[in-house]
């Protein structure tokens, strides 16, 4: 049994390092984009010193952010393997937190504690919002995950400590410290954690103690709250957007509804831990526990009601909040995930019964480095990639950045920086370029490509050209290729009532690029053309079957006897000829995520007759 119980804890071992490392590796992944700009553009780039440190930490206090997080983040750029190191200890330190918040002790004394602390590793991948999101941005990680962990630690102080009372005056003043640490890290936590000492310190004399070590505690948030909400940078930052409304009034003007959709936020995602806690609930109702039991039982639930209250107060005072998103609710869930850890330990008596929730989190946990680890590394080069293409970019010229294997904000990934035109333009005077251009995925731009255009042109008796500035896509949205050649079709008959009908020879719908075109087999790309009455457009198929990675390209019969070539583009890669018009298959396998085009070319020009995101 004791050799069983070595390999368990050895395993255990093995689980937390391969987190750790897990986190390590997507960090050090992590491309330069977002907060990185912001850090580089403060710091005019000039490599760190403990004097520009300090100088940093200050400018940011009384211009920007004063959050303790902030002059971490000054280290995680600056510096090597700070982020690798500081971040999987913050992650750790959070499950760590709420394993002993929720058990009550310390979890390496028992086995079965340090599989409740392996459960806590694993549910942490979905019980914490967009957690992935959060902690693989080094910005958000050093400002929420890193002040979350410093926070549930003061909680952890308080929980574990043996007095409140007989407590000698350096403790009094040392947890007065970590309290003050504690509340400069989030002003957005700040006034539930001073509501909770309020309330706690009440109940606490009403029991007739005298708790000198919370008065303590909750003087020391108070103290390190007041410094970031009264600190000078909180009237600057966000564009000076938090001065420009007072806080009731931005409580009025969101309204019922948006502070309503605020807190089913909280909602959504607490909801896979309250999922778990009624599971739990079930089990605990078919069993007949002892009175000890069911005391422990009581109090789990009593922690569950209040880790409930305090996320929903914690909800509430985003209300006023200027910002919003997933990380104002890490505090909150890790609490929760607190009381379902409670509640497990009182209901699952045999240990044995854990064997499946230990599962789920290894389960979850490896599902985590599935969908981040190649992600990041893909991610990671084409940040290289760009970087390097910035700096050798001629000063005053105009830069042209392709898109990351994945551009939108989701729950692994913050996405690509260069989506916001607000980011391209900081990197433009950055590096003093004319214009930053982002080419990539777009629902709504032609063909669903950002950084494409559509050029509507038509020619009349008498070669004069012009160009049809009223041409619209109309209800057209992305890959609907058909709609675009209705919307040219409703064009031509639009052009011919303006103008004589019968001086209309010609009219094309051509696409051109802004910027630098990426790598075309012709220079000429067309999507529809009406010439003296007939109309010229085609449109294939790109077909999966089932679930395997090669596509088939479907031509329309009349591209059939045609002396065409097909191509396949990943728009920014070189374009790969698949074959003719000649009726053999054509196929392919995407080689990298992004918008693909199928184009029917011949010696002078090509036809767009398919487009279509696909992942690779």
């Amino acid at each position: 049994m004791a050799a069983w119980n070595r390999v368990l804890r050895a395993l255990f071992v093995v689980y937390v390092a391969g987190t750790a490392l897990h986190i390590a590796f997507v960090l050090a992944h992590e491309p330069f984009s977002f907060d990185a700009w912001n850090v580089a553009v403060d710091t005019r780039a000039e490599p760190f010193t403990a004097g520009r440190f300090f100088e940093y930490w200050w400018y940011q206090y009384t211009h920007s952010n004063p959050r303790l997080g902030q002059p971490l983040t000054y280290l995680t750029y600056k510096l090597d393997y700070v982020a690798e190191v500081a971040m999987p200890l913050s992650f750790l330190a959070i499950t760590l937190a709420v394993t002993v918040v929720g058990l009550g002790r310390w979890p390496w004394r028992r086995g079965r504690d340090l599989a409740v602390w392996a459960i806590v590793i694993g549910f942490a991948w979905f019980a914490f919002p967009q957690i992935g999101r959060n902690l693989f941005c080094r910005a958000y990680a050093a400002n929420y995950v890193f002040g979350a962990a410093v926070q549930l630690w003061f909680l952890v102080v308080l929980r574990m400590a043996r007095s409140y009372e007989d407590v000698s005056l350096g403790r009094c003043i040392a947890v007065a410290g970590f309290g003050l640490v504690a509340g400069m890290c989030n002003e957005h936590t700040g006034p539930t954690l001073l509501l909770f000492f309020a309330g706690y310190v009440w109940w606490l004399r009403r029991e007739g103690q005298r708790p000198r070590l919370v008065w303590a505690a909750g003087l020391g948030a108070l103290i390190g709250f007041s410094a970031i909400f009264f600190a000078p940078g909180q009237g600057e930052r966000y564009a000076g957007l938090a001065q420009q409304v007072s806080l009731p009034m931005r409580l009025i003007q969101r309204g019922v509804t948006g502070n309503l959709d605020i807190f089913r936020d909280y909602v959504l995602y607490a909801a896979p831990v309250l999922g778990l806690i009624v599971i739990v609930l079930v089990a605990a109702a078919a069993q007949q526990p002892k009175e000890e039991q069911l005391v422990q039982r009581k109090r789990a639930l009593q922690l569950i009601a209040l880790a409930l209250v305090a996320g929903s107060a914690l909800a509430a005072t985003l209300f006023v909040s200027p910002k919003l998103g997933a990380r104002f609710y890490l505090v909150s869930c890790a609490l929760l995930l607190a009381g379902f850890i409670a509640l497990l330990d009182a209901v699952v008596v045999r240990t044995r019964v854990l064997v499946p929730f230990v599962l789920l989190a290894v389960l979850a946990s490896v599902y985590a480095g599935f969908r981040t680890i190649p992600m990041f590394a893909k991610v990671g080069a084409q940040g290289e990639a760009r970087m390097a293409a910035l700096a050798a970019t001629k000063p005053g010229s105009i830069f042209v950045a392709d898109a990351f294997e994945q551009i939108e904000e989701s729950w692994w990934f913050i996405g690509d920086d260069f989506r916001d035109f607000t980011k391209r333009e900081l990197v433009a005077r950055y590096f003093g370029l004319g214009r930053v251009f982002f080419r990539g995925y777009n629902v709504d731009a032609p063909l669903g490509l950002l950084g494409s255009k559509a050029v509507a042109r038509y020619w009349t008796t008498g070669g004069v050209t012009a160009d049809h500035h009223a041409f619209d896509l109309g209800v057209t949205r992305g890959f609907d290729l058909a709609g675009v050649h209705r919307s040219v079709q409703t064009a031509v008959e639009l052009v011919r009532g303006q103008i004589a009908p019968d001086t209309l020879e010609r009219y094309e719908l051509q696409i051109d690029f802004v910027g630098a075109w990426p790598p075309m087999p012709r220079s000429r790309l067309l999507v529809a053309r009406w010439d003296h009455g007939r109309f010229e457009a085609y449109l294939a198929k790109i077909v999966r079957k089932t679930r395997s990675t090669t596509r088939d390209v479907v031509l329309p019969p009349s591209l059939a006897g045609k002396p065409l070539e097909i191509f396949i583009t990943h728009v920014g890669s070189e374009p790969r000829r698949l074959g003719t018009t000649d009726g053999k298959p054509l196929q392919y396998v995407p080689w990298r995520s992004g918008v693909y085009w199928v184009l029917a070319c011949d010696a002078n020009e090509c036809w767009v007759i398919a487009a279509s995101r696909q992942k690779a």
